[in-house]
């Protein structure tokens, strides 16, 4: 993973092999059933642990036909950089166990 400072953000960027083909595909962008296009991919990154990575960069909301035109061109097995800004990162994690956890400061003293 390589970071550069930008202006306005800090760019992270990371490379990796597609594990699919890419996709095109919509995603919603309010409440109202507004959609704009998305490319979507899957890659494994280019490190010890081969972290699993899944990309969405959305398009232009009348973008559909040049979204699906990048999708048909990133094929299983092409390497990729991609560029994110920090900001726009969200981590999952599928989970073994789920603990409730309470603040120390929340807990009520017993009175005698």
């Amino acid at each position: 993973m390589h970071t550069s400072a930008q202006p306005s953000s800090l760019e992270l960027e990371y490379t990796g092999t597609l594990t699919h083909q890419a996709e095109a595909r919509t995603m919603p962008i309010d409440g109202e059933g507004h959609t704009v296009p998305v490319l979507c991919m899957d890659i494994e990154l280019d490190n010890d642990a081969h972290t699993p990575m899944r990309v969405e960069q959305p398009f232009p909301a009348q973008s559909f036909e040049q979204t699906r035109a990048a999708a048909h061109r990133l094929k299983k097995g092409t390497r990729i950089t991609v560029q994110a800004s920090l900001a726009s990162l969200r981590l999952k994690a599928v989970a073994s166990h789920i603990h409730v956890t309470h603040d120390q400061q929340e807990e009520i003293p017993c009175q005698p």
